[in-house]
């Protein structure tokens, strides 16, 4: 009797464990839950009696453990479905948008530039703009990059990239796109946007300068009259008008008068920044001192200087450097003076010439935006341009017969022949006049800055201006910083060049877009200058500059004012053959 009730007791819980949990599906509400299925020898024996009338306890006891096992594995799964899809997640909404997709391009045929322009998605914006978004290129260097750029700015997102604006001459627009230059000095360009735009004015002759058929129709021919040479060099015409400069024997003379002959007197306040002071010579001669507490800018001033006079480049005042010691003659009357500008003994200085008829000189129209470039197409159409305009004044007023020769004026023989075919007749047929005389001058000489300017890393200059550009528009139309005219001779005077050589390369990686700006929108040289870099290069440029440091400092200023460093040497050796490469690349377009 007992035994029976066990059975029937066992029976009981064994029914009630065995009741399905599971999967509900019965209606509209679908609701999943964790099933349990019953093991297989139950279902095969439905009838508890003949299967547990040996030991019922322990069969109740086993198959509740059965069903806890196999619960705790289904929870266990719940769980690693649930992070699994979380991983997921995290993986499409995370990780793919920081590396980015595999660009489907990449597996696309070649297609024409028909093809091409049918698959770019345009976008209008708010503006006049239209938007199109065209694949992205692969790293480039820096000359293809900034060729034909009118505008840089800075990302303000970003500080190591910056936004780059391009005048597309084929069809008129510009081109936007941001770029980041990678550890190996290249640039990486991200995708651009085409802004197509009406353009100003201003930037329509673009489009005619490339033009062949424009510059063949002209029946008197440029080069005929001397102005281009072998489509990159300025011509004799141009070299004979330009203003003489500073010689070497100038530099010789000063020179000596420093180190020699010179008593400074006093100090008066001028010539820039804190420090400099303009120095008064017993004779009444007068210089411009650069006085700085680190040596690097001071070794930048000089050496700038010496490899201007190695390129023959006579736009640099003459400079010497020498030693603040007022146990000297020279500098012992100004004593007083010394200690009220904070000067230390021992220090070097460089003396500059005072040059008094200086005016400001601003930057050329050809290097202003949007139209930064110089070839010989840009020469070819200012010559029409200005040509058209004199014969429509010949037309709306007399004239008197045989106006300027300007550029007769330097040479007599010689000089006689060309003037006679420059010399404006009644006809209207001349080739140049006293203004087209005046702007050749100034863009020869400002050739001559761009190579300057992008061989010593300059940031004073032009560059200065490039850079203030995105936060002021009208600072192109401004006069060119450390740059100035003088006024009888027109010849422009390079100032102020202590960022150079050391300085500026330093900052290569912030400002080197500028540099390659100015330089590879420049497609017109001078002759005496690229011949002088040919030399320079094949003599080697670092002993060049070494030795004229030798030569012509004391060994006083030797002992203060440490030599060009070989870091310097090497980046020098490097914008040079960039330099010859660009005069190369421009005979060859």
């Amino acid at each position: 009797m007992y035994d029976i009730k066990r059975l029937e007791a066992g029976q009981q819980k064994l029914q009630q464990a065995q009741q399905p949990l599971g999967l509900d599906l019965s209606g509209q509400q679908h609701q999943l839950t964790c099933s349990v299925i019953t093991a297989p020898e139950h279902r095969a024996n439905p009838s508890p009696s003949s299967n547990f009338q040996s030991n019922p306890s322990e069969a109740t006891h086993m198959t509740l453990l059965t069903l806890r096992r196999r619960r705790s594995l289904q929870r266990r799964a719940c769980l690693l479905s649930i992070l699994a899809a979380f991983v997921f997640g995290m993986a499409l909404g995370v990780v793919v948008p920081m590396f980015g997709l595999p660009r489907h391009q990449e597996s696309l045929p070649d297609l024409s530039d028909e093809q091409m322009q049918m698959q770019m998605v345009a976008v209008e914006p708010l503006s006049s703009y239209r938007v199109e978004f065209i694949k992205e290129t692969d790293e480039l260097s820096a000359e293809q990059v900034f060729r034909n750029a009118f505008h840089l700015e800075q990302d303000k997102d970003a500080p190591d990239s910056m936004v780059v604006k391009k005048l597309d001459t084929n069809d008129g627009s510009i081109k936007e796109f941001h770029v980041q230059r990678t550890a190996s000095g290249r640039y990486r360009k991200g995708p651009e946007r085409r802004l197509s735009k009406n353009m100003p004015e201003r930037a329509q002759p673009q489009e005619t300068l490339r033009s062949p058929a424009t510059a063949s129709t002209n029946p008197t021919s440029e080069r005929q009259a001397g102005l281009i040479e072998e489509d990159v060099y300025w011509g004799p015409t141009v070299e004979q008008a330009l203003p003489k400069g500073f010689a070497a024997k100038d530099q010789v003379s000063w020179e000596r008068f420093v180190g020699e002959q010179g008593r400074v007197v006093r100090l008066e306040q001028g010539c820039g920044r804190m420090q400099n002071r303009l120095v008064i010579f017993a004779d009444g001669t007068r210089a411009c001192a650069r006085y700085r507490q680190n040596t690097d800018q001071i070794q930048g001033e000089i050496f700038s200087y010496y490899l201007g006079q190695l390129l023959n480049i006579s736009n640099l005042a003459p400079s010497a450097a020498t030693v603040v010691d007022t146990s000297t003659p020279n500098w012992a009357a100004a004593l007083g003076d010394i200690t009220q500008a904070q000067w230390k003994e021992r220090r070097p200085v460089v003396l500059t010439r005072w040059l008094p008829d200086l005016e400001p000189a601003g930057i050329p129209q050809p290097f202003q935006p949007l139209e930064r470039h110089l070839n010989k197409h840009d020469v070819w159409n200012l010559t029409r341009h200005m040509q058209s305009e004199r014969q429509a004044q010949a037309q709306s007023q007399p004239q008197p017969h045989g106006l300027l020769k300007r550029l007769g004026a330097a040479n007599s023989a010689g000089s006689a022949h060309q003037s006679n075919a420059i010399e404006e007749t009644g006809t209207g047929t001349e080739t140049a006049n006293g203004a087209l005389v005046q702007r050749l001058i100034e863009l020869a000489q400002w050739s001559d800055l761009i190579v300057f300017d992008y061989l010593i890393a300059n940031l004073d200059r032009v560059v200065n201006n490039l850079y203030n550009f995105q936060w002021n528009a009208d600072i192109m139309a401004a006069p060119a910083h450390n740059l100035a005219r003088q006024s009888a001779s027109q010849l422009l005077v390079f100032l102020d060049n202590e960022s150079g050589l050391l300085h500026g390369y330093r900052l290569l990686k912030k400002y080197e877009a500028y540099h390659s700006l100015l330089l590879d929108n420049l497609c017109v040289f001078r002759r005496p200058t690229i011949d002088a870099l040919r030399r320079l290069r094949a003599a080697g440029a670092g002993r060049r500059l070494r030795d004229l440091f030798e030569r012509t400092t004391s060994a006083g200023v030797r002992d203060v004012l440490p030599s060009l460093p070989d870091k310097s040497v090497k980046i020098l050796v490097e914008r040079i053959d960039r330099v010859l490469g660009q005069v190369q690349k421009c005979q060859g377009s």
